[in-house]
């Protein structure tokens, strides 16, 4: 699901906070909303190049970082990898499979029940918003039961390596 961007609300919390809404900081967040869910660096900098080769990586970087410690984008790390996502007004969470990578997505009204348990039980108050819960989904259980086996790569951080000849050996 994308969020809308432009947004009205979006822009009125980046001004509230102080930044300013540089040419190339709502690019950057219109790269981010157009991906929509789980969109990687390189896919997010790709985009932003394509549309303003002038914009460094580092900028893409810093902007994203930025962003993500003032909650404006989601930033999660998923098997060796991090992903960007916009916040919106409906927090959710996701259900991510290890097998096939399928994604659900999780209502917050439903975490945060999890969230008061483990409070009353621990003492301890669970502040993050965003959360991947790494699992089988129930089509990955039916088909190859629940033996987990080792954890894939996440196909969007696969590293491509090329075929060796014989000459290499």
């Amino acid at each position: 699901m994308t969020i809308p961007y432009p947004n009205a609300k979006i822009e009125r919390r980046i001004r509230n906070m102080g930044f300013r809404l540089t040419p190339q900081r709502d690019l950057i967040l219109r790269v981010v909303a157009s991906r929509g869910e789980h969109a990687t660096f390189d896919e997010i900098y790709a985009d932003v190049h394509t549309a303003a080769p002038h914009v460094s990586p580092a900028t893409v970087y810093r902007t994203l970082e930025t962003f993500g410690r003032y909650r404006l984008i989601h930033a999660n790390e998923i098997a060796g990898g991090r992903v960007y996502e916009l916040a919106g007004e409906d927090g959710h969470h996701h259900l991510i499979c290890h097998k096939c990578w399928g994604v659900s997505r999780v209502p917050d009204a439903q975490v945060r029940k999890l969230f008061k348990l483990l409070e009353k039980q621990t003492g301890f108050l669970v502040l993050g918003e965003h959360f991947m819960f790494m699992g089988i989904c129930p089509d990955c259980r039916r088909e190859k039961g629940d033996e987990l086996g080792r954890f894939s790569v996440y196909p969007k951080f696969r590293i491509k390596t090329k075929k060796r000849s014989k000459k290499d050996e």
